[in-house]
């Protein structure tokens, strides 16, 4: 028989989980009978489909733990019984630090069958994603480091031949000090024939032997094949499934299906296939390479899946390594990228495609260099809050990681000692900059002076001893395209150069050589 009945968890979020078991209804868990021997009760925190979970203080080590005692009324029942021994015995044996530990079991000869675990101080990460749903800074990295955790322990729960079956955020704790712990493995289940170097005598094993047809987890973040029964084809790509659902719930802030009830998410979970991230997030826009990511561990088919948690955890962590945090854009040929002048709120890094970086002097552009893939342009004026001193011209169809200000302060804290450190260095890079135009200046207006007075001194006629003289229309018709300037900035550098003078009214320029005796 199936039922459905929603699991309490620390956090107070509720989610419907669908088991095997017998007997009918809701019950009320009796506070159980502990023994006051070494345990003292300090209160229920938490309650599930079996049992409750207490807190306790231990006389005898002097320490906070939890015991999660079985309902007795399901005692009475043969499988319900093994289903609360399995889940103590193969967490027990899942040495792993993201799994959380198991101290003692008792068989509940004496009263109701009960297990002793480390007691976790903090919060789930459903709890903390439902406080983070509504907020614009969400702090996607660290939650990306916590899931990665999970990935670890599911990944060693495999290589021990269990499958967890029933992962979600509310099954995932976070301790006060950046612990991360998977827990509820109620539902695990040891794969068969399953190839393991541990002594037969530690191997998990379990016994309850579940019928085909037999479906078991949470609805609203289950695998097709366990929404649909087919226990034969659970392997480790079901759990792939969960870490996904997990995933997508941090991209979006919902389950894979977010169905207004167990029964519809059920269905969903049979015959559906989760919407994209981006068309259910609200007030956020999900990466689009960690969108994909979530979705193939969410691919209807097995195949189609990541074949490992291990597989998963590596795309994970070669999305944060690539910065791919920041939006890729494309940018077509001849798309002008940043404008010289404007104020800097983004900067660019090149993933395809060439760009060139120019300036405008004197009414030409002036091509710097050509940039390419691996490139990155537009960072020194966002970090040294000035306006851009270049312009960047798509060359070729480019595409670009886009990184905004806002996104960089997050994640560089540019507003900390570090980004003073950043701030200096764009500042000193500018400045130096900055000289390095002047003098190009400086030295393009004495190329452009010598020129003028080269020709005057082959061309020109002597006016008067030690002064030679020309027809400044003659003198600018010649020189002109050697200058590359056009006529009005030529006299600028005329009226900047002693030696030169010019008489527009009369179209006369003139040498001054007495100085140069």
């Amino acid at each position: 028989m199936r039922y459905d009945r929603p699991m309490a968890t620390k956090s107070g979020r509720k989610d419907a989980k669908t088991t095997a078991r017998s007997g009918k209804g809701p019950r009320t868990v009796t506070r159980p009978q502990v023994s006051s021997a070494r345990l003292s009760d300090r209160g229920e925190i938490a309650r599930g489909g079996q049992g409750v979970i207490r807190k306790m203080f231990d006389r005898r080590l002097e320490r906070y733990v939890a015991l999660k005692v079985m309902d007795p009324e399901l005692a009475h029942h043969t499988d319900a019984m093994k289903r609360f021994v399995d889940e103590a015995r193969i967490t027990g044996q899942l040495d792993h630090p993201n799994i959380v530990p198991i101290y003692d079991f008792a068989d509940g000869a004496a009263s109701t069958p009960e297990f002793m675990m480390k007691l976790v101080e903090g919060e789930t990460l459903g709890a903390r994603l439902k406080r983070l749903k509504n907020r614009p800074d969400l702090d996607l990295a660290s939650l990306l480091e916590i899931f990665l955790k999970v990935c670890d322990a599911i990944a060693f729960a495999h290589s021990r031949g269990v499958l967890h079956r029933d992962l979600k955020p509310s099954n995932i704790m976070i301790g006060e000090f950046g612990q991360v712990y998977v827990m509820d493995w109620g539902c695990a289940v040891v794969m068969p024939a399953h190839a393991s170097k541990s002594p037969a005598e530690i191997k998990p094993r379990k016994s309850v032997v579940e019928e085909q047809g037999t479906v078991i987890g949470t609805s609203a973040y289950m695998a097709p094949e366990q929404a649909l029964g087919k226990t034969e084809e659970i392997d480790e790509r079901t759990d792939v499934f969960g870490l996904g659902a997990v995933l997508y719930q941090i991209l979006t802030g919902w389950p894979p299906y977010p169905g207004p009830d167990d029964s519809a998410a059920m269905q969903q979970a049979r015959t559906g296939t989760p919407r994209p991230p981006h068309e259910v997030a609200l007030g956020r826009t999900p990466p689009a390479a960690l969108s994909q990511i979530a979705m193939k561990a969410l691919a209807r088919e097995r195949a189609d899946r990541y074949p490992s948690a291990t597989a998963l955890r590596i795309e994970i962590e070669r999305f944060l390594h690539r910065g791919a945090f920041f939006t890729a854009r494309p940018f077509p040929a001849g798309t002008l990228i940043v404008q010289e002048g404007d104020m800097a709120d983004e900067a660019y890094v090149i993933t395809s495609g060439r760009c060139e970086a120019f300036r405008e002097e004197r009414g030409r552009r002036v091509a710097l260099r050509t940039l390419g893939p691996g490139d990155v342009f537009g960072e020194a004026a966002m970090f040294a809050s000035e306006p851009r001193n270049a312009s960047v011209l798509a060359v070729e169809d480019v595409r670009a990681v886009v990184v905004t200000r806002e996104v960089l302060q997050q994640e560089l804290g540019v507003d900390s000692w570090i980004g003073t450190f950043i701030r200096a260095l764009a500042m000193r890079f500018r400045d130096l900059e900055s000289r390095y135009v002047l003098t190009r200046r400086v030295t393009e207006n004495s190329r452009i002076a010598t020129t003028i007075v080269n020709h005057i001194s082959r061309a020109g006629t002597w006016i008067r001893p030690g002064v030679l003289g020309a027809a400044w229309s003659r003198v600018w018709e010649v020189v002109s395209d050697e200058c590359g300037i056009d006529e009005d900035q030529a006299i600028s550098i005329i009226a900047r150069t002693p030696d030169l003078r010019l008489d527009a009214a009369n179209d006369r320029i003139t040498l001054e050589l007495l100085s140069m005796a």
